[in-house]
């Protein structure tokens, strides 16, 4: 997706970039970033976009998947888990859960860097 586009679907939306923002659960700055093209827009981003601008949210386009409970008094971590995974390729086509996804791996990438550089750091330090 490219910046015009961007700008052009939140304009459909009749969304101001401070509440597209508070949609995306990112800042207004970032929003006017990918207006002026100065930040690659990811792909959950654009897919969010277009089904909201096509009317067709998550719950309305795709048939819902249920775990099935009765019977159990509880449900552990592990089984929710385990169903999520056996019906992964549905749960990635919701556009929240592909934007989750997307966050995670970024809050991920830079706790690697940070220990990479901390251990760096500290490899340098023990040399001198």
């Amino acid at each position: 997706m490219d910046k015009e586009e961007f700008k052009t679907l939140r304009k459909k939306l009749k969304l101001t970039q401070s509440k597209l923002a508070k949609l995306l659960e990112i800042s207004t700055r970032a929003v006017q970033e990918y207006e002026y093209g100065n930040l690659t827009i990811s792909l959950a981003i654009a897919e969010l976009l277009r089904k909201k601008v096509e009317d067709s949210l998550p719950n309305d386009n795709l048939s819902k998947i249920e775990m099935n409970v009765s019977g159990m008094d509880k449900v552990s971590l592990e089984e929710i888990a385990r169903f999520c995974i056996k019906h992964k390729e549905h749960f990635m086509q919701i556009p929240e859960i592909k934007i989750l996804i997307d966050y995670e791996r970024k809050d991920a990438k830079a706790e690697l860097m940070e220990q990479h550089i901390i251990l760096r750091n500290s490899q340098n330090a023990t040399k001198k």
